[in-house]
């Protein structure tokens, strides 16, 4: 198997003993979806004083916590609608979430 065109040896290092393993191929679905993020949301509490200091993650978001437990949509939807706690636009969090928290109020008011 080649390389890509982007990957050069590095000169003067032995390759013999890195364990290589080959990936199974992606399946139909992965080939049309293409990658996809974990399911789920991580909540981040932010050290304020107040109960709802805290920021709502993806889990692959390179600010949310590690080892913080994953919730539903249902649990991160009860979590973002409590006061102090704010959706992460880094990740997407804010553009996946807001919608779902206004519902559809905002249908027929011309925007």
């Amino acid at each position: 198997m080649k390389a890509p065109d982007h990957v050069e040896r590095v000169a003067g290092v032995r390759y013999d003993d890195v364990p290589t393993t080959r990936l199974p191929p992606p399946s139909a679905m992965e080939q049309l979806l293409g990658p996809r993020r974990p399911p789920g949301w991580v909540l981040a509490k932010s050290g304020g004083r107040g109960p709802g200091d805290a920021v709502l993650h993806a889990p692959d978001c390179e600010e949310a916590p590690e080892g913080a437990p994953v919730l539903s949509v249902e649990r991160a939807m009860d979590a973002a609608e409590k006061a102090g706690v704010r959706l992460c636009s880094l990740c997407g969090a804010a553009a996946e979430l807001e919608p779902l928290l206004r519902g559809f109020d905002h249908l027929g008011d011309g925007g």
